[in-house]
């Protein structure tokens, strides 16, 4: 072993510099040196880096596929990582694959990540690569494409993945069935993906609850418009003796019990069992710009004048009172954040819900004015975004 040499190979890798790489190895630098105490090998450090080039002159020179240190990446979970896909063919066609250690996570499962965390088409075409190439998971790892849809992982990887021969009905260790965990997580695009390519809007998870039961109970609305266009059976029954709508009923999900068919709706108290756990938070924080703040208060200040405030309390079921104090705090209250450009207001869920009630009237309801400034259109806009926001 020449220590020399191998400190010269680091450098020259490091720096890119193939001529000076080929003069190291030539000089009797070992091809499997350590680039540093937790970076693996030197070609672990080259493809990582995606110096194709420096990665064929080292296993033109014997250098190792296989992880040579513990705990440090493989040359081809580098290049996954590092997103290059020309590295990942190169080292593919001197058979990576076999030579991958049997611990966690394998090239598949992090190119699969890497699709969500470093989206791009070099993270695609990687793994294309892999699974052109007969890529697997590890012995303790789920399918891809339940992989996938866990990390939230965008439609045109669920295509890349079927196209490629996953299941569609393919199922978690623990049998749930890949539609019922996108469902459980809202994911309305894996859903509708998973839908078209041809999956079982009625499979069933271990406890025999319907994706549609699902979505229902956690009011995940587009989920349940994807199920029941593809034809999900709204009259089926789970063991425990639950139906679509009785869960609908005993959350008190009034427009998904229209979107099940239902004409007429309260809120009556039905006993059900339930899967889901939902929160229910006591305050929030508003965050913006001061013109939005003062858009809230005028369209709370609109919609009680237009209604009066017996009709508005019928309406909405807010406290017309609770409503005029918070339109006033959101023309006096509203401060500087203090880590960042925005401004400020912390409010009660009710102060919030009035605001909210009020851009429904402005956007939905009979009240012909809007704010100073703004259209309906801008109303039912903000109206959305709101409505998109969690809690």
């Amino acid at each position: 072993m020449d220590h020399h040499q191998d400190q010269r190979l680091v450098a020259a890798v490091a720096a890119g510099d193939e001529a000076a790489v080929a003069q190291a190895l030539a000089a009797g630098a070992d091809p499997d040196a350590s680039a540093g105490q937790l970076r693996g090998s030197v070609l672990s450090e080259a493809a990582g880096s995606g110096r194709s080039g420096v990665v064929r002159m080292l296993l033109e020179a014997g250098a190792q596929l296989r992880t040579v240190r513990p705990h440090t990446p493989s040359a081809l979970r580098a290049a996954v990582v590092g997103g290059h896909p020309d590295v990942v063919r190169e080292l593919l066609a001197h058979g990576a694959l076999a030579a991958q250690p049997g611990s966690t996570p394998s090239a598949l499962t992090e190119a699969i990540s890497q699709t969500s965390f470093q989206p791009g088409p070099a993270t695609l075409q990687t793994l294309r690569l892999l699974l052109a190439a007969g890529a697997t998971p590890g012995t303790t790892e789920e399918a891809p494409l339940i992989s996938a849809i866990r990390r939230s992982a965008s439609p045109v990887v669920l295509r890349i993945l079927l196209e490629h021969g996953a299941p569609v009905d393919q199922r978690r260790s623990d049998d749930t069935p890949a539609v019922v965990l996108a469902t459980r997580r809202g994911d309305h695009a894996a859903v509708d993906v998973l839908l078209q390519a041809g999956a079982d809007p009625d499979a069933r998870d271990p406890r025999g609850r319907t994706a549609l039961m699902h979505a229902v109970e956690r009011d995940e609305r587009r989920v349940v418009a994807a199920l029941l266009l593809a034809g999900a059976a709204t009259d089926a029954v789970s063991p425990d003796g639950m139906t679509a709508l009785l869960l609908a009923q005993g959350w008190q999900r009034q427009t998904v019990q229209f979107m099940l068919g239902e004409r007429r709706v309260g809120l009556d108290n039905v006993q059900i069992n339930r899967t889901a756990v939902e929160l229910v938070p006591t305050g929030l924080r508003i965050a913006g710009d001061p013109q939005l703040f003062r858009l809230l208060a005028s369209a709370i200040d609109i919609a009680l004048d237009d209604l009066g405030e017996p009709e508005w309390q019928a309406r909405t079921g807010r406290d017309p009172e609770v409503a005029r104090a918070f339109a006033q705090r959101l023309r006096d209250d509203v401060v500087p954040a203090a880590s960042g450009s925005w401004h400020e207001l912390d409010a009660t869920v009710d102060e919030f819900r009035s605001a909210r009630s009020a851009l429904a009237e402005i956007a939905y309801g009979t009240t012909p004015v809007t704010p100073d400034g703004s259209s309906r259109a801008d109303i039912v806009d903000l109206l959305q975004e709101l409505d998109r926001q969690p809690g």
